[in-house]
């Protein structure tokens, strides 16, 4: 039911509508409240909170369209309609500034005051609608605008980049700004050693979080391995540096205790252009390192065979052939037993961060990474501290992602390599070794032999008996080239010797697949052993 107020320096007229609205529209409508002139309307009006007010434009005093002007600024949100003898341009006028939503002649009649207060009561109801939907929009923008801010932050702490990184900065409001990192650590180890009944690790970061989003001028990203990154924006360095100082005050004010408890730990990177916030975050989670890595990490046993290092292979040949998913699924499992045990071993400390210091290392030589960004991906200060092994492996994945953003535009193999695999493309059928390959690139044969391990996995021999095979096979597959042939043009004079390197590389004889058995079979995927088939050695 909508309750209504009247206004009117006549008492006469505010009865005359009271009776009929208690007469025809009790059902829809009430009257709460009447006043006998503007001010006193002014006066009145806030302590009833109606829905409607039916305001006469002339009274003495304060005017009938000064009284709704005043409501209005004091935040009034009824619907006013006015009461008047007479119709008037000039007040029609500034009725429609003011959002006058309906005008009532005197006499008022029974059938216009119906239809003005329905009217009246329609846009009220419009009014609320588009007033949900606004809140539902905004509630919706906001839910969009904390989605984007923890797939931002959660990108930076794995160091993607890209153009979904450089659209959420945009959708943020902060590309081309300066921005800093401060990665907080939350724990409940100190709580439970004092006995004491502290929240549990999310709680104690919810709490935080709400203190952020409330009390400063922040972002902060999701929980992950009890860390997470809180970042700070402004228009250039200056700026940059002073919210950082905001925010850690504020941390330090609201969060005093925890901090001097060993609850919550802090570090800050140095500010830097908000496009480049990966390294500020790299220099706050050092600083985090440093700040917990006062113990040594004790070793953790774990049975013959657990942990294979297929593994170690699979990573660093992902990376040799510029394939960052395989890599990432191979360190992947790598990481896993360091989760679950929640303590960094030792000897797997060394291991993982061996890895990925050869993959910076390899990225590096094919150019694909520049000096200081390789110095930085090489500097295991940051991980050597980290007691908790979700900690260290969110490190690792995060280094592991820099890595990873470099192969996308790097070449294949490095200089020196790519020369020697474009000689091999074109002397492999002359009887010519390592020095002659070596020397045509212009390196030692020794650097040269280990360059092609370390890029391709494979030796110089392996390489070049790989490209003869694949020369064989096509010939084996053209009906006029006999074994013969097709072993003096791979560069192998004897076919003995060639018969034996093809059926070691392919499972089959050449005769067995010049015949199309072979190749059948390989096309099917099905293996063939040597007695399936005819030596071609006994030809």
């Amino acid at each position: 039911m909508n309750r209504i107020f009247v206004v009117d320096d006549e008492r006469p007229v505010v009865e005359c509508v009271s009776m009929m609205v208690e007469q025809d529209l009790a059902t829809e409508f009430a009257v709460v409240g009447a006043a006998a002139s503007g001010r006193e309307a002014v006066e009145r009006v806030a302590g009833t909170s109606p829905d409607i007010v039916l305001m006469d434009v002339n009274m003495p005093g304060i005017t009938g369209l000064e009284a709704v002007r005043e409501l209005r600024e004091r935040g009034c949100g009824a619907a006013f309609v006015l009461m008047t003898a007479y119709e008037r341009f000039d007040v029609a006028r500034e009725a429609v500034d003011l959002g006058i939503v309906g005008y009532l002649l005197k006499p008022v009649t029974r059938e216009e005051l119906g239809r003005t207060l329905r009217s009246a009561a329609a846009f009220l109801e419009r009014l609320r609608v588009l007033e949900e939907r606004e809140m539902e929009h905004r509630e919706s923008e906001e839910r969009l605008r904390r989605f984007v801010e923890s797939s931002f932050l959660a990108g930076l702490m794995l160091g993607a980049s890209g153009p979904e990184q450089a659209a959420a900065l945009a959708e943020l409001g902060i590309a081309g700004g300066w921005a800093a990192v401060v990665a907080t650590s939350f724990t409940r180890s100190g709580a439970e050693a004092e006995g004491k009944p502290q929240g549990s690790t999310l709680e104690n970061y919810l709490q935080f979080r709400t203190m952020l989003r409330f009390r400063t001028r922040s972002f902060i990203g999701p929980l992950s391995a009890d860390i997470a990154p809180v970042l700070v924006a402004g228009r250039d360095e200056m700026a940059t540096r002073s919210r950082l100082d905001e925010l850690l005050v504020a941390i330090g004010r609201d969060f005093g205790a925890e901090l001097e408890r060993g609850y919550l730990a802090i570090a800050a990177g140095a500010p830097c252009p908000v496009e480049e916030a990966g390294r500020s975050w790299a220099e706050a989670l050092a600083g985090l390192a440093k700040l917990g890595g006062s113990g040594t990490p004790g070793p953790i046993g774990r049975a013959e065979g657990e942990w294979p290092f297929e593994d170690d292979e699979a990573f660093l040949a992902a990376v040799r052939e510029s394939a960052p998913a395989r890599a990432s699924l191979a360190l992947e499992r790598i990481l896993a037993r360091l989760e679950r045990l929640d303590a960094v071993p030792g000897p797997e400390l060394g291991r993982v961060t061996a890895l990925l210091g050869a993959a910076v290392r390899f990225q590096a030589r094919r150019s694909a990474i520049d000096v200081g960004e390789a110095e930085s991906l090489m500097d295991s200060t940051g991980m050597c501290g980290i007691l908790s092994g979700k900690a260290f492996a969110l490190v690792a994945r995060s280094r592991l992602a820099r890595i990873a953003a470099s192969m996308a535009s790097s070449p294949p193999y490095s200089p020196p390599v790519a020369r020697a695999m474009a000689w091999i493309g074109s002397n492999f059928r002359k009887g010519l070794g390592l020095e002659a390959c070596a020397d045509a690139v212009g390196i030692s044969p020794g650097r040269l032999s280990r360059s092609f391990a370390e890029e391709t996995g494979k030796g110089f021999t392996e390489l070049l008996i790989d490209r003869r095979i694949e020369l064989a096979r096509e010939l084996l597959s053209k009906p006029d080239w006999t074994i013969k042939e097709v072993s003096a043009s791979c560069g192998y004079p004897d076919p003995n010797y060639f018969a034996r390197l093809f059926k070691k590389a392919t499972g089959m004889t050449p005769s067995a697949y010049g015949s199309g058995l072979g190749r059948e079979s390989l096309a099917q995927g099905s293996h063939m052993t040597g007695g399936d088939l005819r030596d071609d050695a006994e030809d």
